[in-house]
């Protein structure tokens, strides 16, 4: 009976000292695993149990199986472990380090690698077997996926190749398998150690090209409990997704939307007051940054994350917007977004902090749509006019008399076959010639004194303008013609070059909103003149090659 409570007690001990401290390995070293050892081999001397030596030997051999799992994990600390019982089967691993080349095998319990270098690839073997069966094990490479499986001291993975390894899987076969459990964990240059995982579970991430730099691996007895964390051993990258919405007018906050929904109400006369957005998911880490321009108060602080930007509630309605991505998210994505503005309908987008609206018109957005693509991947649409601010035209000229004895403009004259501007610009053009104002937006010609042509034209948007001096019709001039750019094929009726055969005066079609004003900061040509059909046939028809023809 007496025996019969011990062997109880030895177990109870067993269970709720030894087997916790497989995964608590950092409160032990291998002078307390001695002292636990020594201590449960004390209930077995026979002064004690009044045993026969046989009996005596086959405790102590327990005691050694069930107390191994604690030197385990006890990182290795003295370089020469004691030599395990027999039959109790033992694990020794190595890593292949970027630039550094093999690392000292180690055993069961300790780290490989730790270095802050890559892993490259990784042995692992089983030594004092007493059952069937081998450890199996494969490595996720960056660049080409999983390879196959090796097994019992083959090599998984690369040496020397610069091929990282991003994840692993660990298991065991045949009767080994029954008997034992294994578990592992390994350290990522961006997380740090993950948790633990077991019995062929990938441990490491996915999609983020971020290598392994360590791996600990533990063998357990199948009767032990394993109380490591086991709730995130394996990150997979996902992709980005932005809510936002909108603060309305007469409605008040709309309904969050997902990128690259529509928020507000382009279709109405209610103008946006407030805007919010986040992230509901992210690979990386970063937020979202963006602020808000009234026309009252131009431009409001930065804000992030679900934070208002504007002035919600208060009648002060937006302009213009910017948005940018922060930190490690910045880099791996581009944030795009544009703004619908009543009376001229959806601008184009702008991205990663620039503007996106209207100054000085005194237009408000009615919607927002926002988007976010990979870094440096195609825009989602035009980004040629995303932002639209209003310049002051010139002060009127005086009003020229009746009928003046020399062809007048709004800033210029003609006199003596010289082409004079107020500020000074001085060109001689002759008696025949063609004069086109890029402030004024209008094309005027001229015979003498008589005028053949004044009409409004659209020159080249801010971006792309219509170069200014004093040229010449070229010999290029054509009718029908078709004018050809990067992203253009454009029939017109009529084709008067004036500078090779790139710059000139064409009809436009496809200008539906009519000409001048300040339609060329939107809807500006590439640079050519477009003209009304009217004027353009005129002067087609009129003006030979050679005409001098002014841009100011």
């Amino acid at each position: 009976m007496r025996r019969n409570i011990l062997f109880i007690l030895l177990g109870l001990f067993i269970v709720a000292g030894l087997a916790p401290a497989r995964i608590a390995a950092p409160a032990y070293s291998l002078e307390n695993v001695a002292v636990v050892q020594q201590s449960l081999l004390e209930l077995y001397d026979p002064a004690y149990l009044n045993l026969d030596g046989t009996l005596a030997e086959t405790g102590r051999d327990h005691v050694t199986q069930q107390t191994r799992s604690v030197a385990a994990l006890s990182w290795r600390l003295d370089s020469q472990p004691s030599t395990p019982a027999a039959g109790n089967a033992e694990l020794v691993y190595t890593t292949y380090l970027q630039d550094s080349g093999w690392h000292p095998e180690v055993q069961e319990g300790a780290i490989s690698g730790g270095a802050a270098l890559p892993l490259e690839a990784i042995q692992v073997r089983l030594t004092n077997l007493s059952q069937a069966g081998s450890v199996s094990y494969r490595t996720y490479r960056q660049d080409s996926g999983w390879s196959g499986y090796a097994k019992n001291g083959e090599i998984s993975g690369t040496t020397g190749a610069g091929e990282a390894i991003e994840a692993v899987q660990f298991k065991l076969t045949g009767a080994l398998a029954a008997q034992y459990d294994l578990y592992y964990r390994v350290q990522t240059s961006r997380f740090g150690w993950l948790d633990w995982a077991g019995n062929g579970e990938t441990a490491g991430t996915a999609g983020f090209r971020y290598p392994i730099e360590g791996v600990e691996i533990v063998l357990m007895n199948k009767e032990q409990t394993f109380l490591g964390k086991r709730e995130q051993n394996f990150i997979e990258r996902i992709e980005p997704v932005l809510s936002y919405g909108s603060y309305l007018t007469d409605s008040g906050w709309q309904e969050p939307v997902l990128n690259p929904a529509q928020s507000g109400s382009p279709d109405s006369s209610q103008s946006l007051e407030g805007l919010q957005a986040k992230l509901d998911s992210q690979p990386y880490p970063g937020s979202v940054s963006y602020r808000a321009a009234t026309s009252e108060n131009g431009w409001l602080e930065w804000t992030q994350d679900g934070l208002e930007a504007g002035l919600p509630g208060t009648g002060q309605r937006i302009e213009r917007i910017e948005m940018q991505l922060t930190d490690e998210l910045a880099a791996h994505y581009d944030i795009y977004y544009q703004v619908h503005v009543p009376g001229v309908g959806w601008l184009d987008w702008a991205k990663n902090g620039e503007t996106a609206g209207t100054q000085g018109y005194d237009y408000d957005v009615s919607a927002v749509q926002m988007q976010l693509v990979q870094k440096d991947a195609a825009a989602p649409g035009n980004t040629a006019v995303a932002f639209m601010k209003y310049v002051p035209k010139p002060p009127p000229a005086p009003v020229a008399p009746a009928v003046p004895i020399y062809p007048t403009g709004p800033d210029w004259t003609v006199q003596d076959g010289t082409f004079r501007t107020n500020a000074g610009t001085n060109y001689y053009v002759g008696s025949s010639y063609i004069i086109i104002s890029i402030a004024y937006q209008r094309v005027w010609a001229y015979i003498g004194n008589q005028q053949i042509v004044n009409a409004p034209v659209i020159t080249g948007r801010p971006s792309m303008p219509t170069p200014r001096g004093l040229f010449a019709i070229q010999p290029y001039k054509e009718s029908p013609s078709v004018l050809i750019g990067e992203d253009y094929e454009s029939p017109v009726q009529y084709w008067i070059p004036f500078l090779g055969n790139a710059y000139g005066l064409h009809d436009a079609s496809w200008q539906t909103q009519g000409f001048g004003g300040d339609l060329y900061l939107y809807l500006g040509s590439h640079g050519c003149v477009n003209t009304p059909y009217y004027a353009v046939q005129t002067l087609y028809n009129t003006y030979s090659v050679g005409t001098p023809v002014v841009v100011y």
